[in-house]
């Protein structure tokens, strides 16, 4: 199943990197790959590499599995994409999850861990809740000189985290999902435009069947994308541009 994404993005400039300049930076990061942290995600086939050189985000969930993944260029400096990505508690608004909150950690930084929820439109289904363990790459960041980055993460769905009666009340309102991996994947065209790719391996857990999960990730992946260039874009991220 492919999905195209509607992304409301300006146009990238006649000045960005071509088609056939962002089908050579992609093959050449290959390398780079074997350092990524989350080494399930699925890789983007040159089918696709070429769809998305051309200006057509993709979104897809791979095939008898639950990995929803999406890549796009999106015209944005690296460093800003970074920091919107990086800036989960003023993502509601912008992403589907309606709360997010700090538990413990510092904001923008390795090894955070972020309480989110997140409604779900299907009838006589409980919303969810999970907390994101979140870390950024320092080994292929540092490799790449910045210009190639991996933002991942896992879940936890321990409730003695939660100590904030706002928290508790989330968890009172919702269940925790099983279980929720993923990761952004980023490199830098040049100043004004980034590949990226987006991957998340959810399992919702009881009362979701696995079809409707899968439809919903594919669309989870496009409206999330969409939603961090428009925070992006607009939203004036509070974590270093860097």
């Amino acid at each position: 199943m492919l999905v195209h994404l509607a992304l409301v993005w300006a146009p990238i400039s006649a000045e960005a990197a071509t088609p056939e300049q962002v089908v050579a930076q992609v093959a050449e990061i290959a390398p780079m790959r074997e350092i990524r942290v989350q080494k399930s995600a699925p890789l983007i086939t040159e089918a696709e590499v070429l769809k998305v050189a051309n200006g057509t985000p993709i979104a897809s969930v791979q095939a008898g599995t639950n990995k929803a993944y999406g890549a796009a260029v999106i015209p944005l400096p690296i460093a800003l994409l970074w920091a919107a990505i990086n800036d989960e508690t003023r993502h509601p608004g912008y992403t589907a999850v309606e709360y997010s909150e700090l538990l413990s950690g510092s904001p923008c930084r390795d090894g955070r861990r972020v309480l989110q929820y997140l409604p779900v439109p299907i009838p006589m289904v409980s919303d969810r809740w999970w907390i994101g363990v979140l870390n950024g790459n320092s080994a292929l960041y540092q490799q790449s000189g910045g210009s190639v980055r991996e933002l991942y993460w896992k879940s936890s769905v321990d409730p003695t985290e939660v100590k904030t009666d706002s928290g508790k009340r989330i968890l009172e309102s919702a269940v925790p999902i099983a279980s929720s991996s993923g990761a952004w994947f980023l490199v830098a065209l040049d100043e004004r435009s980034t590949w990226a790719e987006y991957y998340v391996r959810t399992d919702p857990g009881e009362g979701v069947p696995s079809s409707v999960a899968s439809k919903f990730a594919a669309k989870g992946v496009r409206e999330t994308m969409d939603a961090i260039v428009r925070f992006a874009q607009t939203g004036n991220p509070s974590c270093p541009v860097k």
